[in-house]
């Protein structure tokens, strides 16, 4: 019974974990959009579509190694 439990929270411990790394993405990601709409001086919504356009930035899985690199930084 006791080993169910421990399983159980090292389960929750993990998609607690994924949905903080997805957050800490989301962020950077958000940073990167205003980052460049301030050194461009453009409209937002042409840096957004600039960024978009980038297949690196489609991807939304935590620390994937082709999109990610060894460091979140790219």
């Amino acid at each position: 019974m006791i080993s169910v439990l421990v399983y159980l929270l090292v389960f929750l411990a993990g998609g607690l974990f994924i949905e903080l790394i997805r957050m800490g993405q989301e962020r950077y990601r958000q940073w990167q959009v205003a980052h460049h709409t301030i050194r461009q001086g453009g409209s937002l919504e042409v840096v957004a579509r600039g960024w978009a356009a980038s297949p690196r930035n489609w991807c939304n899985k935590p620390g994937c190694p082709r999109c990610w690199g060894r460091r979140w930084g790219r």
